[in-house]
């Protein structure tokens, strides 16, 4: 009896179908590793992609990422539109394309004001740009000796604001602001990380980036690389 079962399992375990049934479970479970890698990988581009819209609406990147944008809104609708068994990536799936939806609406409202001249930012230097023109000129008022007085301390001051740029107050808070979402997104701990010492740390890396690179200036950019939120020094020339 016992060689009769034998026998039997033989058969089935030889028979066409159970080798295509077998067959078909491997490549299952290997669809699955290949799918939750790329879900994991979308995953990681959205959160680089919302620092970078974060650093383009402080005024650190020039041009919004529209392109990177686009082209993880297509890898979206293929992972919506691919037919999924796995419960669990499903529900991955369905959270992700909620959490962009919502980014995306948020980030077309600030572009929106952003070109109607209404965001917060951009008004508020509008403003301060104006005050400025409608600032009366202290040359005019002193004369020739205080123009020329006030014109060797503007260029004294010159020098002490070359530093400064790329690297404002104004600056080094959106760069912090950007580094601990970031740095969040990832699940990395930012206890202990301060907007003074961050500052400090840079203020420090820019004479040195200069001497290397012969630049100008050194902006900075929060990137998002293995997994880890970093600060890239950007030589501008």
């Amino acid at each position: 009896m016992v060689a009769s079962l034998t026998s039997r399992t033989t058969k089935i375990l030889q028979h066409p179908l159970y080798q295509w049934y077998k067959d078909s479970m491997v490549q299952m479970n290997q669809d699955a590793k290949d799918l939750k890698s790329e879900v994991d990988a979308v995953d990681e581009a959205t959160d680089r992609l919302r620092a970078t819209f974060e650093q383009y609406f402080q005024g650190i990147e020039r041009v919004p990422p529209v392109l990177q944008r686009d082209a993880l809104k297509r890898r979206l609708l293929q992972l919506r539109t691919t037919q999924v068994r796995n419960t669990a990536i499903r529900f991955r799936i369905n959270q992700l394309v909620a959490k962009f939806q919502s980014y995306e609406n948020y980030w077309n409202r600030i572009l929106r004001q952003i070109e109607e001249g209404t965001y917060h930012r951009d008004v508020f230097k509008a403003k301060y740009r104006s005050k400025l023109r409608e600032e009366p000129s202290p040359a005019k008022e002193g004369g020739k000796e205080k123009e020329g007085s006030d014109s060797k301390k503007k260029s004294s001051k010159r020098p002490s604001r070359r530093p400064a740029l790329g690297l404002s107050d104004e600056n080094v808070d959106a760069i912090y602001n950007a580094y601990v979402t970031a740095k969040r997104r990832c699940r990395e701990n930012v206890k202990g990380l301060t907007r003074d010492a961050l500052a400090s740390s840079l203020k420090k890396q820019i004479p040195s980036i200069q001497k290397q690179y012969k630049c100008k200036t050194v902006e900075f950019k929060v990137v998002i690389k293995g997994g880890k939120a970093i600060l890239k020094a950007v030589p501008k020339f």
